[in-house]
């Protein structure tokens, strides 16, 4: 069957372009499972060590997100500018792009190592036991071995996500996560003689296997043949201001984005730890399991970015447009689907992270509110996806920076805290924020596709 033309929209056509973006991102699917699966493994390791370690894991491991994808974002601007130089067939710049990247890892690494190990006096300012500090703040330090072997992957990541060979990055994920489970285990419990480090050694089990990470990705870069076009390591090339400006300018506001959306979570679950130990140790819960989920629509709005950006490069807005708005219907179906199961099985899913029957009530309404939120949460990643595709990210950054603190942060307070509501309201919150997203970066994407395709339709005709 012929595949439809680039401005036709039909059954046919959904069909055709939902096929393509799960062809890119089902391996990225798998790839998202894999690596929450880490820190599901994580959670369910520490939960069996009591309420005060999964706390510390809890605020530990959001402090992390907050700080890493504050970098990962800047690393992200790779993405769709190899994506592009590969549909326009620029491919020794998709080489030159890529050795500018490692640069900007190894900077970031620098910059995130010394922040996270530094956290100590801002949480105990913030009233959180000092117990529950001091095991947080030990993840923390274990963890920052790997930083630069974990940014060192991304940029490898992006580059092969640009080309859509995204089924590496798929195996490579699923080894490192049998490698992160097993070393973890042993770091955690003692076994093989190894002490047994509680919290600490799940920081040392993470940093360990970006490490390894970092080492598969590359030795199959280096050996395939595919690659050998970009010329990736033909010579060492020191940094270029002029390309690392405009990687920056392009990767700093997505940089922004993620740091202002995973701050709203890293406050969130700071304000839950003020609440006391259950609270904390149910909204990791809670939050991990949601973040588990959404893995699946993250993934097709990778693949959906990787396409949109492939279209606009090759000069084929309109198909970009078609890709785009396909992307982001299968994103929010799938994503509401997952939400109704959630909603459905919360018990079940509370009870198999914890024995603590107070923990465990609390993780279940909670689920029940990510219901709502899953739903906002996949069809934004869509949207955000593809006008990322398009390089247009000064604008989602300011629109995410409103959405998140000007709604997320103002309601989950006012109403958690403020109200009395507790945990509730902080979820209720949340959930708001990433509906409201959802809808307005929807709204952007078909504001600047249609700009995209009314300049190619005025082009001037030869």
């Amino acid at each position: 069957m012929n595949a439809p033309t680039s401005a036709q929209f039909s059954f046919q056509s959904f069909r055709h372009d939902a096929l393509a973006v799960v062809m890119v991102g089902w391996p990225l699917i798998l790839n998202n499972l894999f690596n929450i699966g880490v820190n599901v493994s994580d959670t369910l390791m520490i939960g069996r060590l009591g309420a005060t370690q999964l706390a510390a894991l809890s605020i530990g491991s959001s402090l992390w997100i907050g700080s890493f994808l504050a970098g990962l974002g800047v690393i992200m601007a790779l993405g769709p500018t190899v994506s592009q130089h590969y549909g326009a067939r620029r491919l020794l710049e998709i080489g030159r792009d890529t050795r500018q990247a490692v640069w900007l890892a190894l900077i970031l690494s620098v910059l995130v190592i010394l922040l996270i190990n530094h956290l100590s006096a801002p949480l105990l300012w913030l009233g959180i036991e000092a117990d529950v500090v001091e095991l947080a703040q030990g993840y923390l330090r274990g963890l920052s071995i790997g930083v630069p072997g974990c940014y060192l992957y991304h940029v490898m990541r992006q580059m092969n996500e640009g080309i859509g060979r995204t089924i590496p990055i798929m195996v490579v994920m699923g080894v490192s996560l049998v490698v992160n489970v097993a070393v973890t285990w042993c770091l955690v419990f003692g076994a093989f003689g190894l002490p047994a480090l509680g919290v600490l050694g799940s920081g040392l089990g993470n940093g360990i296997s970006y490490w390894v990470m970092f080492a598969l990705i590359t030795v199959h870069v280096s050996r395939s043949p595919v690659y050998h076009a970009f010329q990736l390591w033909r010579r060492i090339e020191w940094p270029d201001l002029a390309a690392l400006k405009r990687l920056m300018s392009l990767g700093g506001p997505i940089g922004l984005s993620l740091l202002m959306q995973a701050g709203l979570f890293t406050t969130l679950a700071l304000l839950m730890g003020t609440l006391g130990k259950t609270y904390a140790a149910a909204h990791q819960i809670a939050l991990n399991y949601a973040g588990l989920v959404f893995m699946v629509p993250l993934g097709l709005a990778f693949g959906t970015a990787v396409l949109v950006g492939q279209h606009i490069g090759a000069g084929n807005p309109q198909h970009a447009r078609r890709i785009g708005i396909t992307g982001i219907v299968l994103c929010g179906s799938v994503a509401a689907s997952v939400g109704l199961l959630t909603f459905f099985s919360a018990h079940w899913i509370a009870h198999a992270y914890t024995s603590d029957a107070a923990v465990a009530a609390l993780a279940t309404s909670l689920l029940g509110i990510s219901a709502i939120l899953q739903t906002g949460d996949g069809t934004q990643s869509a949207a955000a996806g593809a006008l990322r595709g398009m390089k247009d990210t000064r604008m989602p950054m300011l629109i995410n920076g409103v959405i998140y603190w000007g709604i997320g942060f103002v309601l989950s307070w006012g109403l958690g805290i403020h109200f009395g509501f507790g945990a509730y309201g902080i979820w209720a919150g949340l959930a708001t924020a990433l509906c409201v997203a959802a809808v307005v970066l929807t709204w952007r994407f078909r504001v600047v596709i249609a700009r995209h395709v009314s300049a190619w339709e005025a082009r001037p005709r030869l």
